[in-house]
Parts: structure tokens; sequence; C-alpha cells
């Protein structure tokens, strides 16, 4: 390949950049400015890339500039384009510093505030890792980014993945509970007549975790009313604070509504019981040792915060395998 053509190349990525800034700003002028470059050289670039494509991106007759059906294509695509290499970049720094430069961690989105501080701390301090990236999401959420290599590694629940791919680490195992509110009155060990009185709160049936209690309630033969649905656990124990509403949750889906002093009454089910765990899990022989050192520092920070939190409960959770550095996993 010609030095021409290589340069060409190359300026294809740099062009495509202008491009979208002039779509965001609508004026060349002030796009080149936001790239540090001079309006000439962010024309030139326009230039190269309609010839590159042999098609007219911008309307240049209409002020602010316009985009033409090429233009409003390219547009389209531009983002993603830009995306991808700054992944592969980041990637590819990644992959040959010798030291870990980023790691980004995704965390269910119910435990997110109470392990971040933590999680943080340890990483900066003790890992000595320059930066990391935290995004908070569903178990569903966290199979597709480790999949997509969008993360490095998850503190999640019940994924179904390929063990030959990834370690899992167990966290703990913690018990659904029947979560009232405070005011409630009425008996709490006979869920006909707290259903009577109450209406059910749920996660939807397309999060994983409604999904879960669907089938225990299907198991169990109970058929509850139900008058709100959603997808996150601060709305659904807010629909309990209504004072209308009851729930069926973990602690860990409990901690930041707890946490913010929500008037809750917590009990044992009045039926056959059912748990969920909590995996860190990484793709295998990434990271070396830093899953299982991640894990066991995770396993202690939610410990040490559902220990105060829920004193009259804690001995309903099993918090695993202390994990350290020499940690095996779980297959």
């Amino acid at each position: 390949m010609s030095k021409t053509r290589k340069e060409m190349d190359i300026n294809l990525f740099r062009a495509i950049e202008v491009f979208m800034a002039v779509t965001e700003m609508r004026q060349v002028t002030a796009a080149a400015a936001a790239l540090g470059m001079t309006q000439s050289a962010a024309s030139q670039h326009l230039r190269n890339l309609e010839l590159a494509f042999g098609v007219t991106l911008l309307d240049r007759s209409r002020r602010p500039v316009s985009l033409t059906h090429a233009g409003e294509a390219l547009q389209r695509h531009g983002f993603r384009i830009l995306n991808e290499i700054e992944d592969l970049k980041s990637e590819l720094r990644h992959l040959s510093a010798s030291a870990l430069p980023v790691l980004r961690i995704g965390l269910l989105a119910s435990i997110a505030t109470t392990l971040t501080p933590g999680l943080y701390d340890f990483v900066e301090n003790r890992l000595r890792i320059p930066e990391l990236v935290l995004s908070a999401g569903l178990a569903s959420d966290h199979q597709s980014l480790l999949n997509a290599r969008k993360i490095d590694v998850a503190v999640t629940s019940d994924l179904l993945l390929n063990t030959s791919d990834y370690d899992v680490f167990q966290i703990l195992e913690e018990p659904f509970l029947l979560v009232l509110p405070e005011g409630y009155d009425g008996p709490a060990d006979d869920i006909t007549e707290i259903a009577r009185r109450l209406s059910l709160v749920r996660f939807g049936a397309s999060t994983p975790v409604g999904r879960r209690t669907d089938q225990h309630l299907q198991r169990c033969r109970l058929d509850l009313p139900h008058a709100m649905e959603a997808d996150r656990a601060s709305m659904v124990v807010a629909g309990v604070v209504t004072g209308k509403c009851f729930a069926i949750l973990t602690p860990s889906l409990l901690i930041d509504g707890v946490a913010e002093g929500m008037p809750l009454r917590l009990a044992p089910l009045p039926f056959a019981g059912f748990k969920r765990g909590i995996q860190f899990v990484a793709r295998r022989g990434d990271l070396g040792e830093l899953p299982a050192l991640l894990a066991h520092e995770s396993r202690a920070i939610l410990r040490q915060h559902f220990e105060r939190r829920f004193p009259g409960i804690a001995d309903g959770i099993d918090y695993g395998p202390d994990y350290g550095a020499a940690a095996n996993p779980l297959h």
C-alpha cells in the first residue's frame, strides 16, 4: 500500500470526526474551533470525505448548513464508527500496557451505591489502577456487556454464561423477604390475608429477578394480584412506601431504601422461601489474580453494610468462600 493511500485511510477517520462535529454545530467554523483546527483544514477534510464516498454530504447553500440525504445516512453511522474506534484504542492500550490502565466494572443497580465508594478506594489505593469505569444495570445488561467486551468484570446475579469462557466467584446467597409498609397492622404470616389488604408491587417479567420471582410463585401455586410493575428496586420499594403495596425482595434490592430511612417492615416469607446468588464474573485468564481480589473486596463491603443495615436477618445471608489472591473460582 502506498504512503498516500495509508495517509488517506488515517485521514478518513479524522474527516468523519470533522463531519460529526459539523452535524452537531451546523457551522464549519465552530466545528473547526472545537477540534482545534483552521476552517480551511476542516473544509478540506469535508471535501476529502465527499470525494472518498462520491457523494455530497452538506448543502452549503443554506445557513446554517444542512445535511443531504447522504449526509443523514453518514450521520446515522458516524457515532457508531467513532465509538468503535475509541473502543479499539482502549482495548489495544489495555493489551499493550504492562499495567492495567483502566478497569471497567458492571454493577447491579441495586447495590451500585453501596459498592462504589469501597471499590473505588480499593482499585485506586490497593490495585493502583489509574482509572475505574462503573456501569449500573440489570444482570441481563451485564451478560451482553461481558460478551461484547464492553466491561471487564461484573458484580451481578444469576447469569447464564459459558463457564469455559468465564470465572465465576460466588459472593453471597441471600433470601427473598416479605416487605411491608411500616404502618401495616395486619398478619404477616398469611399471604392470602396480606394480598387481600395490599397489592403486590413487583419487578417486571422482563427482568431477571422478576422472572425468578414469578417462577417461584408459580411453583407455590400462588396467584397474587399486582398493582404495579417496575424494573428498578428503588421504584418497587417506593410502591411499598405508599402504604398500599407489599413486595418480595432480597436485602441487596432493599439496601438503598433502608439506607435512606424508608419506612419498611421486613418479615420472612409466609410460604416456601427462595434465594438468589450474587457473583463476581470475569473473562477467564484476562486479569490474573485481580478477579479473586475484587470478589473478596466486594464480599467484604456487602457483608459490612448488610450486617449494619439488616441485623435481624444477617444470619440468613450465606457469604460463601472467603476469596483472596489464591482463591479458586467456582465452575
